[in-house]
């Protein structure tokens, strides 16, 4: 038999309940109320030193100020005031050239140069099928001008007015270098796939493959020459990421996913610890000897290539430590320009965050300033002709 409780226990009851929930309430909304608070005195106080010193400079600066210039400083002050070398506030137009950069896409004629000791500009390469091949430069010629300005006296200027909207003209002078002829020149400027890539096979068809940096076309290029290299009949391949200071986190994941077994392979960790998956492979995976050249101007993203190849695909470390940058950068768009910042420390699922400490090769191989030959590549042809002959016996 249910027991029964009368209309004043019940209304007693409720009363009872109705209370606690308000003092639980009152109390949580109390917390809320002084943390809001402390933010409201937090940003008082910033906003009170910004205005002293903005009245200041509007009543003791000898002249005009330029206000857009200004906040762009401000703002990069600001996060400049973390001390954290790798974040940074860009303003829109440096942004728009950031996203550019690492998507290695820019806007130009397609050519290097470089000041010669008697200070003559010396075009050293020229891009294939780019502006300047077309427009009959050659590597050898020699920059005079760039829209009047001598390349000579004033390089960075003439340097920077190559540069421009895509489909716009750049007026230059010229020396070819076989003939010591001046020319004028209308080049048109373009978008360019910056070249990030390179590939050729060794002896005892060993693919060799050099990765100068991690961009967005970088994943195409490397796929292409890995192909090409396998049609060739590669038994093995030596990836150089040497001086590779890193990049595009998805681009390396595109790079790697074909040798690598299927899962989550790598991790970011946020300040509160929390995992988020950054590198992923599916179940295709071509298994074969591997070996990474690297040294201590590989960093970033060129470290994590190495290490979940080492981790996941077998792959020998060959040169000598690496950096050490085991952190991850986001950029995030802000009105009238962005921020990135440092959001993460990362790592492997089998090798922890190596930021600070760098990566440590299988075979240490020092490389002379003055050597004349690549022993580093040397040593791991060695090691590679020794790991695809014990990969044929078996």
């Amino acid at each position: 038999m249910k027991k029964q409780i009368s209309l004043s226990t019940a209304i007693a009851i409720a009363v009872l309940t109705a209370t606690v929930t308000f003092i639980l309430t009152l109390i949580f909304s109390r917390v809320v109320f002084h943390r809001e608070l402390a933010q409201i005195e937090k940003l008082g106080d910033k906003f009170e030193r910004l205005n002293e010193l903005d009245e200041t400079v509007e009543r003791e600066f000898y002249t005009d100020i330029p206000e857009d210039d200004v906040i762009d400083g401000m703002l990069a002050g600001y996060i400049s005031g973390l001390g954290d070398q790798y974040s940074v506030y860009r303003s829109e137009k440096e942004l728009s050239a950031y996203h550019d950069t690492t998507a290695g896409i820019y806007t130009g004629i397609g050519i290097s140069v470089q000041m010669q000791d008697d200070k003559r500009i010396l075009i050293t390469s020229v891009t294939e099928g780019g502006s300047a091949e077309q427009a009959g430069i050659q590597a050898g010629d020699y920059l005079l001008e760039v829209e009047g300005i001598d390349a000579s006296e004033h390089y960075e200027d003439a340097i920077n007015a190559v540069k421009g909207e895509a489909d716009t003209y750049v007026q230059l002078r010229i020396k070819k270098g076989d003939s010591g002829i001046e020319q004028s020149l209308s080049v048109k400027r373009a978008h360019i796939d910056e070249i990030t890539v390179y590939s050729e096979m060794l002896e005892n068809q060993i693919g060799y493959i050099r990765i100068s940096k991690f961009r967005t076309v970088s994943a195409e290029q490397f796929e292409s020459a890995r192909q090409e290299l396998l049609d060739q009949g590669a038994k093995g391949f030596i990836f150089d990421v040497r001086n590779n200071g890193g990049g595009v986190l998805s681009a390396l994941e595109k790079m790697v996913d074909p040798m690598l077994p299927e899962g989550d392979l790598a991790f970011a960790y946020d300040k509160a610890g929390n995992a988020t998956t950054i590198l992923h492979s599916d179940k295709n995976e071509m298994q074969m000897p591997y070996i990474v050249l690297v040294n201590g101007s590989s960093a970033s993203a060129s470290e994590l290539f190495a290490c979940v190849m080492r981790d996941y695909a077998g792959a020998k470390l060959v040169g000598t430590q690496t950096f050490g940058k085991g952190i991850m950068q986001t950029t995030f768009q802000l009105s009238g320009g962005g921020v990135t910042l440092t959001t993460a420390t990362y790592a492997t699922g089998k090798t922890p965050c190596y930021h600070g400490v760098g990566l440590t090769p299988d075979i240490i191989s020092e490389l002379a300033e003055d050597a004349k030959e690549d022993t580093q590549l040397q040593d791991a042809l060695a090691e590679m002709n020794k790991m695809t002959a014990a990969n044929a016996a078996a």
